[in-house]
């Protein structure tokens, strides 16, 4: 019947459109979600007052605590992470490839998108808005101390409003952004240990010291006896924060890397990229300028600067470990390559699928299981390689 057949070709053609609109606005919702930190320190005014007489410093010009600012951050994190697992990302892949992941490698999907919507979203804050507020001489932030007036607070009775200190608008946005990038990046970290608690040993170590460190550099209630040195604390979180922020390149160089599969040559230049900017990373935010500005600043930590300079070697030493890792991974990606090359096996869309529905498609947080399991791969094919030219040779 024509008039049937329209009818279900029109029917099916409502369905497609509403479909993609209704995973657009996830997606856009979503990243609304991941930007709204960056969004209301942009817009002064669109959620948070402009009026600096009615804000104290010690909630950062906010009006709110800042267990309040990670509530919302966590809170819009989560409803992100749901948005993005039940309506983008089936639509980004596709059906066939999304199902053929088991819970743990869409989770894991879910986890790579999220960090990097956020990541990016704190580079901006940081590079546009924090930046200009970073002084050799002063530290952070150095004329607007949370810390120090918290202890005027408590200890002199006296009430600092954010105008008191000579703050402008500009400066309240800048504090703002600092407080919100830096409780963004604890709720990422916070939701990732729960959402995938198999997370290897380093990881969770990385994770907690984030967690620890921004509680205590936010919270203007705790270390209160040494307000004074808060500004130059700020300014080493500074610099761990922004290479924190830039680690968005890492992670969207190793998604390549997966993306790819089962293309193990151009697998390894996108694994070569993710250590590229990693170790640029490293060296620069974790490594130099945290050191340089600890020992200019040497007399004014005291002790406190052995700690510090003790939390640099550590992370570090992480940072180092997974770039060990992902050379070996590099390698076995190579020898994959080559075996490929030999066996001149067309990589077909099939192929793809099917790499995904397996290793290829794991997404492994851990870069120590990808190595075992790309060597585990390796061998495998050397055995098949072999097995396959003493057939060739009896058949001759």
């Amino acid at each position: 019947d024509p008039h049937s057949a329209t009818f279900f070709i029109g029917e099916m053609c409502e369905m497609f459109v509403l479909d993609k609109i209704k995973t657009a606005l996830a997606a856009l919702l979503s990243a609304m979600l991941l930007w709204k930190p960056a969004i209301v320190s942009f817009f002064p005014g669109f959620i948070y007052t402009t009026d600096l007489t009615s804000v104290t410093l010690v909630d950062a010009c906010i009006g709110a605590s800042t267990q309040t600012v990670f509530v919302f951050c966590l809170v819009e994190v989560l409803v992100s992470c749901v948005l993005l697992k039940s309506y983008v990302l089936p639509s980004v892949f596709g059906n066939v490839m999304w199902t053929s992941y088991d819970d743990l490698k869409r989770q894991k999907m879910v986890g790579f998108f999220v960090k990097i919507g956020v990541r990016v979203a704190v580079a901006v804050q940081v590079l546009f808005l924090i930046t200009p507020w970073v002084s050799i001489q002063n530290g952070l932030f150095g004329d607007f101390n949370m810390k120090e007036a918290y202890s005027n607070l408590i200890y002199g009775g006296k009430v600092n409003t954010c105008a008191d200190f000579g703050m402008t608008l500009g400066g309240a946005v800048a504090l703002r952004a600092w407080t919100f990038a830096r409780d963004d990046m604890m709720a990422v970290m916070v939701w990732e240990l729960a959402f995938i608690p198999s997370l290897p040993l380093d990881a969770w170590l990385h994770h907690l010291f984030v967690i620890f460190g921004v509680t205590i550099g936010s919270d203007p209630r705790l270390l209160g006896a040494r307000a004074e040195i808060q500004p130059y604390v700020d300014a080493i979180s500074f610099f761990l924060v922004l290479g924190a922020a830039f680690a968005a390149l890492v992670e969207g160089a190793v998604l390549m890397y997966h993306f790819r599969a089962p293309m193990a040559a151009i697998q390894a230049r996108w694994m070569l990229v993710s250590m590229a900017i990693q170790a640029t990373i490293v060296v620069v935010f974790f490594g130099i300028l945290p050191a340089v500005f600890v020992i200019r600043e040497w007399n004014k930590f005291e002790n406190l600067a052995f700690g510090f300079m003790a939390v640099l070697a550590f992370l570090v030493l992480v940072e180092m470990k997974m770039l060990v890792v992902k050379w070996a991974i590099v390698k076995s990606a190579w020898a994959k390559a080559g075996r490929q090359s030999e066996s001149a096996r067309p990589v077909t869309s099939e192929v793809r699928i099917a790499g995904g529905a397996g290793r290829a498609g794991s997404f492994h947080h851990d870069v120590s299981q990808e190595a075992r399991a790309m060597d585990q791969e390796t061998l495998l094919g050397e055995r098949s390689m072999q097995t396959s030219e003493m057939s060739t040779e009896h058949a001759h």
